[in-house]
C-alpha cells in the first residue's frame, strides 16, 4: 500500500511540477531535478527520485514537455526509467496519468487525473475535484477543496524559489482500507514542486518531499 500511495504522491509532483511564459514545470531539456523524501522530523525517509527533461514542443498552442521519471529504492537501486508527459494547453496544465505511473508495473492501469492547474493562480479560488484509479488494485483517489492558498518564497537545499502553495484533500481507498489526508504543495514556474507536506486526518505530518538539487 505505502508504494501505491507514494505513486500517487509522485503522479501529483508530475502534476504540479511551455512556452515563452513559463508553465508548472521544467522545460530545459537535460535537466534533472532530484527529490528526496523526510518524516516529521525532517529525517531522510522512503524512496528518493528525480526527473530527466527529454523534450520541450510547441503545436496549435500546446506545448508537451516529455521526461523520465526514475525511482531510487532505499538501496539506492535505481528502477527502470518511464517516460512522462506533461502539457499546457488553453491556460491549464495537465499530466499524462498513466506514464506517471508505469513504472509500477504494466497492470496499473491508471485512469483519470490529478488537480488540473490554472496558468494564472487566484488566491482562495476553489479548483476543480478530480479521481485517479486504478482498477487492477482496486485503488481510487479523489481530491476535494483543491485551491491556492499563499504565494511565498520557499528555501530548500536546490534554492530559493518563488512559489504558490496548492491545498488539497485526498480520499483514497485502496481494496477496503480507506484514507483521509491533507497536502500543502508548493509549485514554482519553470520548475514544478519544490516542496510538499502530507498531513493525516488529525493534522499530524506524516510525510515530506523536497526538491534537493537541480543539475
Amino acid at each position: 500500500m505505502k508504494r501505491i500511495l507514494f505513486a500517487i504522491a509522485i503522479l501529483i509532483a508530475c502534476t504540479l511540477s511551455a512556452s515563452a511564459q513559463k508553465t508548472w514545470f521544467c522545460s530545459d531539456p537535460g535537466t534533472k531535478l532530484y527529490y528526496v523524501q523526510k518524516d516529521a522530523k525532517g529525517k531522510p525517509a522512503g524512496d528518493g527520485f528525480h526527473y530527466v527533461i527529454k523534450d520541450v514542443s510547441t503545436e496549435d498552442g500546446k506545448t508537451t514537455i516529455t521526461f523520465d521519471a526514475i525511482v531510487f529504492g532505499k538501496d539506492g537501486v535505481a528502477q527502470d526509467p518511464v517516460g512522462c508527459k506533461v502539457w499546457s494547453a488553453d491556460g491549464y496544465y495537465h499530466t499524462d496519468t498513466r506514464a506517471a505511473l508505469g513504472q509500477y508495473g504494466s497492470a496499473f492501469t491508471a485512469k483519470g487525473h490529478g488537480p488540473i492547474m490554472p496558468e494564472n493562480p487566484v488566491l482562495g479560488e476553489e479548483l476543480d475535484g478530480s479521481t485517479i484509479t486504478l482498477e487492477a488494485l482496486a485503488t481510487t483517489a479523489n481530491y476535494t477543496n483543491v485551491r491556492f492558498t499563499k504565494h511565498e518564497e520557499i528555501t530548500t537545499d536546490a534554492g530559493t524559489f518563488d512559489c504558490w502553495c496548492l491545498e488539497y484533500t485526498v480520499n483514497a481507498k485502496v481494496a477496503i482500507i480507506k484514507t483521509e489526508s491533507q497536502t500543502e504543495m508548493w509549485v514554482a514556474k519553470g520548475v514544478g514542486v519544490v516542496r510538499e507536506i502530507t498531513k493525516d486526518k488529525k493534522g499530524k505530518v506524516t510525510k515530506i518531499m523536497e526538491l534537493s538539487k537541480i543539475e
